[in-house]
């Protein structure tokens, strides 16, 4: 992913609100997005491959969209169908003295709708397992299954070519 370029990413190093489960029922609690790096090359890590992540304290970062931004100008926005916001997936960490409490959004492979542009990006958890997602009631990778084609609003529109621009106009 290019994470200095991805508008839904523009919060990064930055104090969120996210949702995580308390042992007793949801709440808000405000993290820095991005967990430290034991590596001195790397200062936070905002993103983390969700495939491999450890995902032991899933959160969720409520958004109306996410999508991508290159050189100032919107590639795409896309927002979920029938729905007022969406919810990203995420992990977070305690803090400690060196280290805020934060958390990394957890990306995967493209959803159809938006294959055209990005092989990756956040992923979004589906409206109905959004508690099952908190209460890590079910294994993460289950819940965080593809979304079916004509799922997103992609702002603009993608054209498949400079043919189909023309033939709109």
């Amino acid at each position: 992913m290019d994470i200095e370029n991805d508008d839904a990413l523009v919060g990064i190093g930055k104090s969120h609100r996210v949702i995580i489960w308390d042992g007793q029922q949801e709440r808000e609690k405000e993290l820095h997005w991005g967990l430290p790096s034991h590596n001195p090359d790397i200062f936070q890590i905002p993103l983390l491959k969700s495939e491999t992540a450890i995902i032991d304290r899933p959160c969720l970062l409520l958004a109306n969209e996410f999508g991508l931004v290159k050189r100032g100008r919107t590639v795409y926005s896309a927002s979920l169908i029938g729905e007022p916001f969406l919810c990203i997936a995420a992990t977070w960490r305690p803090g400690n003295r060196d280290w805020p409490d934060s958390f990394a959004a957890l990306t995967v492979p493209a959803y159809a709708d938006l294959a055209h542009h990005k092989d990756r990006h956040v992923g979004v958890v589906h409206p109905d397992d959004l508690f099952d997602w908190l209460m890590g009631k079910r294994p993460p990778l289950d819940l965080l299954r593809p979304f079916p084609k004509d799922s997103f609003r992609i702002t603009p529109p993608i054209q498949q070519n400079f043919d189909d621009l023309l033939g709109a106009a």
